[in-house]
């Protein structure tokens, strides 16, 4: 049986966001602890998260309507390189103030890569398959992220500057299989040539178009997200004195529910449900977990906590990109892009809350998660119904 060359190139794609995913993941057991060394409060490094966060938000959508303009390689390329070279970097620092400022660097650079991904799928598949496409970009995502904290766990032993530069090192090979491997998806006649510039007209786009709802939506549940992601080390160390190799088994059990969720069932739930309401089944686990997560007392039920989360995680994303890219007429690196930022937005706002919140009283951080998590779940439910009662206004003036 012969592999059709559009799945040698999706494979291509789906490994090379896989390697993304370790490489991400493989810092977050340890950051906090690395930041902490460095004499960073929980604010602080909340902080750290958000501006990288800040700078996707800033980026995201003008890497993604440049591809649009010069094809997705050579921007996917970008991410993948920005991302290696200030990871290395921040495994070198000897202050504060660096990594703050190779974050910013590298978020600026490094979030090329999901958008010009996704555009990448939208690209090379029918809108049919999209959904399913989409949800194995996350899964492989995913499935990074179930080896990365294990081996960021493993190798802070060495010591909790090398995870980083592991990490870096790892990007360049995969940025070496990117460019020998993975051909274009956009050809020249397709591109979209605009001499006005891009830097912000997609942001503000963004808040004009039919997708506000779900462009929002994303930004309060990926604040959710983070405000957990951003001060669960911290939380889980003040509280049950966890050390990074603890927390490595959680975010790596995280990984691997991920991987299967959006693997296995968001495709199949989207296809049946539609993208709307797998969404607000995510939603509504991420909201549980993380009330859930106020009860930890050790590692086995940090690791359930984690699971019920990354659930909800593996079918928000996939569902809300595909509504957005089966919608999209035209330039689905834009859309991508749009939408990238947004969810950035959410974790910059995230992770500086949370710590913020820490800082002020335990589960605080937490409470305030599960506010803005129903805040999305009210919002995507609005939105539905708004657009259910526009589409029967239109039936009826049709009939009319």
């Amino acid at each position: 049986m012969r592999i059709s060359q559009e799945t040698k190139h999706m494979s291509v794609l789906f490994a090379s966001i896989f390697l993304v995913g370790i490489g991400f993941s493989i810092i977050m057991p340890v950051l906090p602890y690395y930041a902490e060394s460095m004499g960073a409060s929980a604010f602080q490094l909340g902080l750290l998260m958000t501006v990288y966060a800040i700078c996707q938000f800033i980026f995201a959508p003008i890497w993604g309507a440049y591809s649009d303009r010069v094809g997705r390689r050579p921007v996917l390329l970008t991410g993948i390189i920005g991302f290696a070279f200030t990871f290395i970097l921040f495994g070198f620092s000897t202050q504060l103030w660096m990594l703050f400022l190779f974050r910013i660097i590298g978020g600026s650079l490094s979030c090329a890569t999901m958008p010009t991904a996704m555009a990448y799928v939208a690209d090379s598949t029918s809108p049919e398959k999209r959904g399913n496409a989409m949800g194995m970009i996350g899964a492989a995502m995913g499935m990074g992220m179930i080896f990365g904290p294990a081996i960021g766990g493993l190798l802070s032993g060495i010591s909790l500057a090398f995870p980083f530069v592991f990490a870096g090192i790892l990007a360049l090979f995969n940025a070496a299989a990117v460019w020998r491997l993975l051909p274009e998806s956009l050809p020249a006649e397709k591109r979209v040539y605009q001499k006005k510039k891009v830097q912000h007209a997609s942001l503000l786009e963004g808040l004009k178009s039919p997708f506000v709802i779900l462009f929002f939506v994303m930004m309060l549940a990926s604040t959710g997200e983070s405000i957990h992601q951003g001060t669960f080390a911290l939380f889980t160390e003040m509280k049950l004195g966890f050390t990074a190799r603890d927390i490595g088994w959680a975010f790596t059990t995280a990984g691997v529910v991920s991987a299967l969720v959006q693997g296995m069932l968001t495709g199949k739930m989207i296809n049946r449900l539609g993208e709307e309401k797998t969404a607000s089944i995510g939603i509504t686990l991420l909201g549980l977990s993380l009330a859930l997560f106020i009860f930890t007392f050790n590692i086995p039920s940090s690791i359930v906590f984690m699971a019920i989360f990354a659930a909800g995680t593996g079918l928000i994303r996939p569902s809300i990109s595909a509504a957005v890219s089966k919608r999209t007429q035209g330039s689905q690196g834009s859309a991508m892009g749009i939408l990238q930022g947004y969810d950035s937005l959410g974790r910059a706002i995230g992770p500086s809350l949370g710590g913020f919140m820490l800082d002020q009283a335990l589960n605080l951080n937490y409470y305030t998660g599960v506010i803005i998590t129903l805040s999305a779940l009210a919002v995507l439910l609005y939105g539905s119904r708004l657009k259910t009662a526009v589409h029967a206004n239109n039936r009826e003036n049709v009939g009319e």
